[in-house]
């Protein structure tokens, strides 16, 4: 089965990845869903360590701007698959993750049901992670549309406009380079 698309991210994600031009239109930074969650209380339903999880994670993930009050309760539904995953991690590491039966022909290795549910939480969370930039990758893409935010024209400096010279600086006097001719081998001169 080939790929959907692109995963779905958080807005405030989107926003900082995308290019500088798509910001230059105005955005309205109103009380709407994709605001910052202002009270940072998580949904009722969560309880115990999955709780614990989200009230220590979430100050940060509003402090990044990642969490919204529309995302809270695919936060918390992450919270909630992470506490279930420490479980059965302690549980793996109390018990072992393979365990033996005997058989007609013999003792059979198998893995631990534990073993298995931990392993599909664990790429749900993966997949989870991404969206909320909890992965050092989506960490660094984030911060490199932050630092480029306001970068425009090429590498070094604005496009077609030449650096100003200090007057103190020696190059400053030197005469204007001299314009190439027509032609191939004026552009080599």
């Amino acid at each position: 089965m080939g790929r959907r698309g692109p995963k779905p991210q958080p807005g405030a994600v989107k926003e900082q990845k995308a290019p500088v031009r798509s910001r230059q239109r105005k955005t309205i930074k109103a009380a709407q869903p994709g605001a910052p969650v202002a009270s940072g209380e998580a949904p009722s339903w969560l309880k115990g360590e999955g709780l614990k999880i989200f009230q220590r994670m979430g100050p940060m993930l509003r402090g990044m701007k990642l969490l919204t009050e529309a995302d809270a309760p695919a936060f918390a539904r992450y919270c909630k698959h992470y506490a279930r995953w420490l479980e059965l991690q302690k549980r793996l590491d109390k018990h072992g993750d393979i365990y033996e039966i005997e058989t007609a022909s013999g003792k059979v290795r198998r893995a631990d049901p534990a073993f298995v549910m931990a392993d599909r939480l664990d790429r749900m969370l993966l997949a989870i992670e991404d969206r909320f930039g909890l992965n050092p990758a989506e960490r660094q893409r984030i911060m490199a549309a932050r630092a480029n935010t306001g970068a425009t024209g090429d590498l070094f400096g604005a496009a077609g406009k030449e650096p100003e010279r200090r007057s103190d600086d020696p190059a400053a006097e030197a005469t204007p380079p001299a314009e190439p001719t027509e032609g191939p081998i004026g552009l080599l001169n």
